[in-house]
């Protein structure tokens, strides 16, 4: 039986992976980066399909953010507008355009921010001395072409990081993305090296290490099935981090009801897990979908210690009314709450043609 035609990109993708990954190794990453709103997803869709996914390859320029190989034709002249409450006061979004040059190729531009609201500002003796506004944001740029069967792309993002009225810190990002779809459309896979750069302004720890951006590798697949209105997807991330789990070296060891000393076991198959996002679409009509996702990290560091609930599930839905798309996303974080995303979005060219 012969190979599928991704077959050969499914190896390539797999032996960068293995050449890169012990360069990589790291401890944790959560608390490590400065801008990890980087992170965040840029619109209702993604947040409901589990929060990233790098390889659905349509009309939504919003993937074109989480990986610019997949900026293409249908996104030409798109606008989208996306919002979040994110947690307690935050609030977070992306507005986005795309635009298509012929004979040169795809390009999209974009604002991401994040606003954390007014806080207290207090001096070192604890004498409050106003309020201020704490933001993060991106200014990014990006583009893809297409090479043979596959897309090649890249981001360049701005970023800036107010962290109170007397300081500001700037850093020049970039991401790396790749993309294979198949004839038929129905199959694609995705890479990204995500957030490389570097700060402009330094950003220091107080022992004086200068913190890196956010880096990550990801590589998803997603798959339409052909006679059923379904997608699945599949993204894993922070590959370059193989363990997730935290252990907190300086804890007292624990002991059993004998007095022995519980021996800490690395369970694998949790930190497999956790490198994975999970998402499903149901296209049911052209202009109505409905869709879920499932983050295994999320939900192990966020459920309570009795009872998960529904953290780390989202859910979401797409409705397409005349020239008009109106996405939404509820994501459960437990015990602080859901979050609601919105994302309104128009093909800007469909006016001209109606004048």
């Amino acid at each position: 039986m012969p190979n599928p035609p991704y077959f050969s990109l499914v190896k390539k993708l797999s032996l960068i992976l293995l050449v890169y990954l012990p360069l990589l190794v790291a401890a944790q990453i959560g608390g490590r980066h400065p801008y990890d709103f980087l992170n965040l997803s840029p619109s209702a869709r993604i947040s409901s399909l589990g929060g990233t996914n790098i390889s659905t390859y349509d009309y939504d320029l919003n993937y074109a953010l989480l990986n610019p190989a997949l900026c293409n034709d249908s996104m030409h002249q798109t606008a989208s507008f996306s919002v979040s409450n994110y947690l307690s006061d935050i609030t977070y979004g992306y507005a986005g355009y795309s635009h298509t040059f012929e004979n040169i190729g795809n390009f999209h531009t974009g604002i991401q921010f994040l606003s954390y609201g007014k806080m207290i500002e207090a001096d070192v003796y604890g004498n409050q001395t106003g309020r201020f506004s704490a933001s993060d944001l991106a200014i990014v740029v990006g583009g893809a072409r297409q090479v043979d069967r596959f897309r090649i792309g890249t981001n360049l993002k701005l970023i800036n990081s107010n962290v109170s009225r007397y300081r500001s810190h700037f850093a020049l990002g970039m991401d790396l993305g790749g993309a294979y779809i198949s004839d038929n459309g129905l199959f694609a896979a995705g890479m990204v090296f995500k957030n490389m750069g570097f700060n402009i302004t330094k950003w220091e720890t107080p022992d004086g290490v200068n913190t890196p951006l956010p880096f990550e590798i990801q590589i998803g697949v997603s798959q339409r099935l052909k006679h059923m209105p379904l997608r699945f997807s599949l993204t894993t991330t922070n590959l370059q981090t193989p363990k997730l789990i935290y252990y907190d070296k300086d804890a007292p060891p624990q002991v059993d009801l004998s007095g022995d000393t519980i021996k800490t076991k690395f369970p694998f198959f949790d930190n497999m897990f956790r490198h994975t996002v999970f998402g499903t679409e149901f296209l049911i009509a052209k202009g109505f979908n409905l869709r879920a996702g499932y983050t295994h990290m999320r939900r192990q560091e966020l459920r309570s210690l009795n009872r998960g609930g529904l953290a780390g599930f989202s859910f979401g839905v797409g409705i397409k009314v005349k020239m008009f798309r109106f996405d939404y996303a509820l994501s459960s974080f437990h015990a602080v709450g859901p979050t609601h995303q919105f994302t309104l979005a128009t093909n800007v060219g469909s006016f001209k043609k109606r004048q």
